[in-house]
């Protein structure tokens, strides 16, 4: 073992102790530091531990340290960094910029992104694909709504050879484009496949990268060009049949942020340039989006600014108008007006995409070819990661939801007494092993070689839904220091007593 290593070349030479390591000597002092991560690196053996974590946290951006100047200029050199959000994600070491509206995700980002990704995978419950991160120009040509991406600027044309290297010329050069979204890929792939009312009703949905060429890149995760995203396409052989998907997936759509657990709301929306027959966006609750939303709290009517319009009279008086194009409750009706950050959005394409690529299928009645009736439905998963951050912090930092939190527990020692070593070893197996819905969700901050207070201040920034504390007061009250990050609150607990502050244990 280390100990028994470090014990057979401990030599007292002249009344001071040296440690030997082959034919080097230190003084025991100089190498204490070293000494303990040793000791701390077997006692915490096969533990997750945040020393093996690669988290570059900026803990105090106006702090006068060389390392923390070194790390704040990583936002004040960046103009585009703007909103908490943004600003959070990078001191918490989630994202780092490549470029103007490309991130690299850290560890504990792709954590909560892997998170809100299962979430929606036990949600949707359908057959996930992967299509091309690359699709042909002809496609642009085929439909106006890619023509529309085209004039916006959204695409990014490449002209690639059979090894998809960029070229100047060759005979094997074909245009194409980085997909900013799958519309048609789908579509063409189910119109090859599909010749059967028997084969309908269809769901496929992919989590994936895209790829938008925004003008104006800001805010980090909320518009960058780059962005992971979940996007499902639904067949149906019938316009009955497809609105009812519609409305089943709207559903599962809500139990999905429902989970998440922060405000949502459900507006009624545009087509826009996807378009179709029927549309919803679903936004979460945020003064600095950058969509208003209405709703009527008598009848729970929602909208976005861009198509508020009145309901049926016998519904709601207060909201009977043939249109709303203003939310002033002295000129029209006495809407309730939310800024928010749009996440999902869903729309009933009818036939828009399957008649001009041609996907159709052989009716029940052996009738003449039909279009097949399509959905599309997306969640920006990327982006909701940075909204539920910009939606859920304080001064202090993020504060998770338990749900998609990085890890949900956070034990910090306080020394590095051996009995506080042991004490958190067993905190950490009896958490792993008696709550279940612990598994994989506790992490050690053994950074000894940072002070007490900064790995506080870190947690804190970090935003661990829970901190555990074992230190001095542990040794003489035998009662572990515990820190709710949601409402702030300390109480001491008894390691039997522990348990009862998780569900599912």
């Amino acid at each position: 073992s280390i100990r028994t290593y470090w014990r057979n070349y401990f030599e007292k030479i002249d009344g001071v102790i040296w440690v030997v390591d082959s034919a080097d000597r230190m003084r025991l002092d100089d190498c204490k530091k070293e000494l303990q991560a040793l000791l701390l690196e077997e006692n915490y053996d096969k533990r997750a531990c945040l020393s093996k974590v690669f988290l570059p946290t900026i803990n105090d951006p106006a702090s006068k340290t060389v390392k923390d100047k070194k790390e704040a200029s990583t936002i004040e050199n960046d103009g585009a960094v703007k909103g908490e959000s943004h600003q959070l994600m990078i001191r918490a070491g989630l994202i780092r910029q490549s470029s103007s509206g490309v991130y690299s995700l850290l560890p504990f980002a792709l954590r909560s992104i892997e998170k809100i990704e299962k979430i929606i995978d036990q949600e949707m419950r359908n057959v996930e694909i992967i299509t091309p991160y690359f699709i042909k120009r002809q496609f642009v040509e085929a439909d106006r709504t890619m023509e529309c991406y085209w004039e916006r600027g959204l695409f990014k044309e490449l002209k690639l050879n059979s090894n998809f290297d960029p070229v100047e010329d060759d005979r094997k050069t074909s245009d194409f484009c980085l997909a900013p979204t799958h519309e048609e890929e789908i579509t063409q792939l189910v119109a090859n496949d599909i010749f059967s009312y028997r084969q309908l009703p269809l769901r496929l949905y992919q989590i994936g990268r895209k790829f938008r060429d925004e003008m104006r890149p800001r805010a980090g995760l909320l518009r960058g060009r780059e962005f992971i995203m979940k996007d499902l396409y639904t067949f149906d052989a019938t316009e009955e049949a497809a609105l009812k998907t519609y409305e089943e997936i709207n559903e599962a759509y809500k139990k999905i942020f429902t989970r998440i657990g922060l405000p949502f709301a459900v507006a009624e929306a545009d087509t826009g340039n996807i378009g179709g027959t029927k549309s919803h966006e679903f936004h979460i609750l945020s003064p600095v989006g950058e969509d208003l939303i209405l709703s009527c709290l008598r009848c729970g009517y929602t909208s976005n600014e861009e198509c508020a319009h009145g309901i049926d009279n016998n519904r709601c008086p207060v909201c009977y108008k043939d249109s709303i194009t203003s939310h002033d409750p002295d000129n029209f009706h006495p809407l309730e007006s939310n800024r928010a950050i749009e996440v999902g959005h869903t729309f009933l394409l009818g036939t828009k995409y399957s008649d001009p690529l041609k996907a159709t299928f052989a009716p029940e009645n052996k009738g003449e070819l039909l279009s097949i009736q399509m959905g599309c439905y997306g969640i920006g998963v990327s982006r909701m990661l940075a909204a539920i951050i910009e939606s859920s912090h304080d001064s202090k930092g993020i504060i998770w939801p338990q749900s998609v939190a990085p890890y949900r527990v956070c034990i910090i020692p306080g020394g590095d007494e051996p009995e506080i070593t042991e004490k958190i070893r067993s905190l950490y197996d009896f958490l792993i092993s008696e709550c279940n819905g612990l598994n994989d969700e506790v992490l050690i901050d053994d950074r000894m070689n940072l002070s007490f207070g900064y790995r506080m201040k870190d947690a804190e920034l970090l935003g661990y839904p829970w901190l555990m504390i074992i230190g001095k007061k542990f040794l003489e009250s035998g009662k572990i220091e515990i820190h709710n990050r949601h409402n702030n609150q300390r109480k001491y607990l008894e390691f039997n007593e522990i348990k009862n502050l998780f569900f599912g244990c």
